[in-house]
């Protein structure tokens, strides 16, 4: 393989160029990186390039998906209607103590829909249960394998999974240790993490971050652990912030010490700040929005599977009011069913224009900003990753502009954000390398994938079944806790309300 790359002849995406008819221009790489773009290359430059045709098509920074979990993949199509809590219920036995085989194999399946949508970077918050070196190594190899680049966090908790919910006092002992009631030693969980960044150290495709849970999962010990842990190696931190209604009741009756506020349980275990990346953030306060704003301190939207999973809308005209940072993802694949950006960014620009009659809708070129150098931000890695210039790594799509999609073509980031699905991208570049050529991936057998995935399939259906059928008993505790939640005043409004109903109100 060539060590120069010549993309020649696109339509180069520039965020602060024009975003509607970006200009003509060939993009040089040279290893993994972007050594220059222009249209003037002496011979010298481009001497020994291998060039990639990129004539009719956009050239635009590869997509960072900035919330993703790769545990669930195989779960797609198998959950709706209902609520976050109770898909928990399901999904938590079936992404933990799984075989290496099958760990592999569902990395590679959202690795490579990531890729075939233009995907170029995904944050990986791993539930990796057990999180021990074998299994860590199974999903980075399966990455480096694929070239799918990866900022990978496994998920490190001391509070037990039913911790989740609020009201867990009305479930009785044996429904709470079916939703899962073992503790863990927030050293061991610190020192693994250590151990593991150590021993498999960021370079080529695969970076770190930090993933504590959640706020009411994770001791302010282990909190504390993360965000030093961050500070020593330099990483970005995610985790789960008021994604329901039932995790800001926790927060005001349960965290009162911390002023009833999951942002202040965070600064005072010394997060709140440029490294913290709050996901969902449906339930924030617009008071919290501000003092986020003011530690540069950033939330990761998931706009689809917020609405699948009846969580509500994350309030984006409040936090661009704030001043918030924001990058855009897409979740579980059990949660949203699909790893795709395009829908991502039109779901910001769609539910933004809806959030309030007054024109201040974020904008389709806001999105791509958001989708790519917003989520790389996220991760710490906005001067290398998120856009089409020197020195960046050379991660990009090229999308063919044959496709209906641009006809007519009016405006590339509108048409990007609005009419995109990813059908029209035909070469995807990442680290440098040709990954998919002529919508063909060019690093994994794909059908041999898909031949895997099918028999695996054979026994992993009939187990989720059994996991559905045995658990079916704790519904009525579930709900009759959602009910309570539901009942509990908190001023805060995050859905369209139905006819008939108020927001307080859940239907009977």
């Amino acid at each position: 393989m060539a060590d120069k790359l010549l993309i020649k002849g696109g339509l180069v995406y520039d965020h602060d160029g024009d975003v509607h008819r970006p200009s003509d221009a060939d993009i040089l790489v040279e290893g993994s990186d972007i050594s220059a773009i222009g249209t003037d290359f002496s011979p010298e430059q481009v001497a020994g390039a291998e060039v990639v045709d990129a004539s009719n098509h956009l050239v635009v920074p590869g997509l960072i998906n900035a919330h993703y979990h790769s545990h669930d993949t195989l779960c797609r199509g198998m959950f709706e209607d209902i609520p976050l809590e109770f898909w928990l219920l399901y999904t938590l036995p079936m992404g933990t103590f799984r075989s290496k085989e099958e760990i592999r194999i569902r990395t590679l399946v959202g690795a490579l829909e990531s890729m075939r949508c233009g995907i170029t970077t995904v944050q990986d918050m791993l539930g990796l249960i057990p999180m021990t070196e074998e299994n860590v190594d199974v999903v980075l190899d399966a990455y480096e394998e694929i070239g799918e680049r990866v900022v990978f966090s496994p998920m490190v908790f001391d509070i037990p999974a039913v911790g989740m919910l609020r009201y867990r006092d009305l479930l009785p002992p044996e429904i709470q240790e079916m939703m899962g009631n073992q503790a863990n030693n927030p050293k061991e969980q610190l020192d693994m993490l250590e151990a593991q960044i150590q021993r498999r150290p960021a370079k080529g495709v695969t970076h770190w971050a930090v993933g504590p849970f959640a706020p009411q999962r994770c001791s302010l010990e282990l909190l504390s652990g993360c965000a030093d842990f961050a500070e020593r190696h330099d990483l970005g931190i995610y985790i789960h912030v008021y994604e329901t209604r039932g995790q800001v009741v926790m927060a005001r009756e349960m965290y009162g010490e911390y002023g009833g506020s999951f942002i202040n349980y965070l600064d005072a275990a010394g997060m709140l700040n440029h490294r913290l990346n709050i996901a969902h953030s449906v339930w924030i306060s617009r008071e919290e929005m501000d003092q986020m704003a003011e530690a540069d301190a950033g939330a990761v939207l998931c706009y689809n599977s917020n609405m699948k999973l009846k969580s509500g809308i994350s309030p984006m005209r409040d936090m661009r009011d704030a001043g918030m940072r924001v990058g855009l993802g897409c979740d579980n694949c059990s949660g949203s069913d699909v790893q795709n950006m395009f829908q991502a960014m039109k779901a910001y620009c769609m539910l933004g224009a809806v959030s309030d009659p007054v024109p201040g809708t974020p904008l389709a070129h806001e999105a791509l900003r958001h989708g790519t150098i917003g989520s790389a931000r996220t991760a710490c890695m906005e001067d290398q990753l998120g856009a089409l210039k020197p020195g960046y790594k050379a991660d990009m799509m090229l999308l063919d502009m044959n496709d209906t999609a641009y006809l007519p073509y009016n405006s590339a980031a509108r048409q990007l954000v609005y009419s995109e699905t990813g059908r029209s991208i035909d070469t995807v570049i990442i680290d440098g390398k040709v990954v998919m050529k002529d919508r063909v991936v060019q690093t994994i057998d794909e059908e041999a994938l898909r031949e895997e995935v099918a028999d695996l399939m054979k026994s992993f259906i009939p187990e989720y079944e059994d996991v559905v059928k045995q658990r079916q008993v704790a519904l009525p505790y579930l709900m009759e806790a959602h009910q309570r939640v539901w009942d509990t005043d908190i001023g805060l409004r995050r859905f369209i309300a139905r006819t008939g109903y108020g927001d307080g109100d859940l239907p009977q």
